[in-house]
């Protein structure tokens, strides 16, 4: 199902410029409305095509089973993509389904491809992607601004760092954020659901660790002396 999101400063205009983008007309999409305008927003609006596939449907007959066991409030669209199908989850419980840090998201992903891949096994069925009001595309540019900080943070201090424990897709994310950074690199370290990544020195050796190296070498050099000084009073003791 194609759809489209449009913007305005009421919903109506919202819903015209909506229309005018795909060519249709009112009773040829359906229409719902993400956000109302405010004083410091657009109002914000889906059209969606009434034109459906039938892997479309199915996805989307299977997306809503799921979400009715769930208890939840939700509106699922689906869209055919090139090499992909997209299912956006929206409505008034979109923050549960969610969840923190996206987790509940990541399961319903996995649940889905997994109970859409058993029923055409063997087909070659396109990978099923689950957004929710936009949220992967917030946190990536979330998770891109941590990684650039905590990169910041580490050259600064000399320190590496440990992010708490993420997806594997959010960790690439990370990965993929630093990989041509001059001074740093990182690492996934821990098993899941908690493995996380580290960000440290691309020499390998933190400032810290080196510090501490060096002071330690110092005092081995310092016992040295000390017993050298110690060991030419007791000969001249004994003369």
């Amino acid at each position: 199902m194609k759809s489209i999101e449009a913007q305005g400063k009421t919903v109506d205009q919202a819903i015209e410029i909506g229309l005018y983008k795909l060519g249709v007309t009112r009773d040829q999409v359906k229409i719902s409305i993400l956000e109302e305008a405010s004083l410091f927003s657009k109002a914000r609006v889906r059209l969606s095509l009434n034109e459906s596939s039938e892997n479309e449907t199915e996805i989307k007959t299977i997306a809503e089973k799921i979400i009715e066991l769930m208890g939840l409030e939700l509106d699922v669209y689906v869209e055919e993509q090139e090499e992909q199908f997209l299912v956006d989850v929206t409505g008034k419980d979109a923050a549960i389904f969610i969840g923190k840090h996206g987790d509940n998201l990541e399961g319903f992903g996995y649940l889905l491809n997994t109970i859409a891949g058993k029923k055409n096994a063997g087909d070659g069925r396109k990978r099923i992607v689950v957004d929710s009001d936009g949220y992967k595309s917030k946190r990536e540019e979330t998770l891109k601004v941590l990684a650039v900080r905590t990169a910041g943070k580490v050259v600064a201090t000399g320190r590496s760092v440990r992010l708490e424990p993420m997806s594997p897709a959010e960790r690439r994310i990370i990965h993929t954020a630093l990989a041509d950074h001059a001074k740093v690199t990182t690492v996934s370290n821990g098993k899941e659901p908690f493995r996380y990544v580290t960000v440290l020195l691309k020499d390998g050796a933190d400032k810290r660790k080196q510090r501490h190296d060096n002071r330690k070498e110092k005092e081995a050099e310092n016992n040295t002396f000390t017993n050298i000084d110690i060991s030419a009073d007791l000969r001249e003791d004994n003369n």
